[in-house]
């Protein structure tokens, strides 16, 4: 997805991933300060901040020792919000929802790292999307929910009958399965669809900042002469 991102932006902005595998809320307050930039209004200003953050939170197993009760998970995510290296640079800040577990595909994972039971359960990842929203409300924060956009292509919605799609108890999803190639991990056509949210998130809260559309940064002149009908809105998406 940040390849696509970069395509989206490039020559607008900077697309940087800052992806750090295994980590929750907790690890991240501890190093927030090492991976934003130092704000420089002539040079460096972060104009969006993806925040993504959920599935490591909810993990209970007590041997991979990244839980998160929700309490806390809810206040770390306000903390990274509010963090002094964040609000230097007044960005506009998204939340991603963490994505559903899949637990017979989950399972099959633990056994390939040697982890014991107990694995992540297809309610944990609801809960915390739930969480992610819920800080989205209280911080006026727009939130990407792609718990839910997942579970539609799976075939269930809010109000539909339980259990929800990845428990053991129905059995592997075979959509679920396509959107992540673990139970867990998002796979190339899950992160088709979070890109696609994305793109309608910024379009919808952010319309300045349009995606392929935005006028380029830099042009020389035989750029400029074409106008900036060619350069600037000629991609659509």
């Amino acid at each position: 997805m940040g390849a696509e991102l970069a395509s989206a932006y490039s020559r607008r902005f900077d697309v940087m991933n800052r992806g750090f595998s295994g980590y929750n809320t907790d690890h991240a307050l501890k190093v927030v300060h090492n991976i934003l930039p130092q704000a420089h209004p002539q040079q460096v200003a972060v104009r969006f901040l993806v925040i993504w953050f959920g599935a490591n939170d909810a993990n209970k197993n007590p041997i991979q020792a990244q839980y998160v009760p929700p309490d806390r998970f809810k206040k770390n995510l306000l903390e990274i919000i509010n963090h002094p290296v964040v609000t230097v640079h007044s960005p506009n800040i998204i939340l991603i929802t963490p994505p559903p577990f899949e637990e017979t595909m989950l399972v099959k994972l633990q056994e390939e790292w040697g982890v014991t039971p107990p694995t992540r359960k297809a309610a944990d990842a609801q809960e915390y999307a739930e969480l992610v929203k819920e800080v989205g409300k209280e911080a006026g924060v727009p939130v990407l929910d792609v718990w839910s956009a997942f579970m539609e292509k799976a075939g269930w919605k809010a109000g539909d009958p339980l259990p929800i799609p990845g428990t053991l108890e129905l059995g592997k999803s075979k959509e679920l399965e396509e959107l992540s190639y673990d139970g867990l991990h998002v796979s190339p056509q899950g992160y088709r669809i979070v890109f696609s949210e994305l793109v309608k998130l910024i379009n919808e809260k952010w319309p300045e900042y349009p995606p392929y559309k935005m006028p380029y940064a830099v042009k020389v002149q035989w750029e400029k002469d074409m106008g900036a009908e060619f350069w600037d809105v000629k991609n659509t998406i």
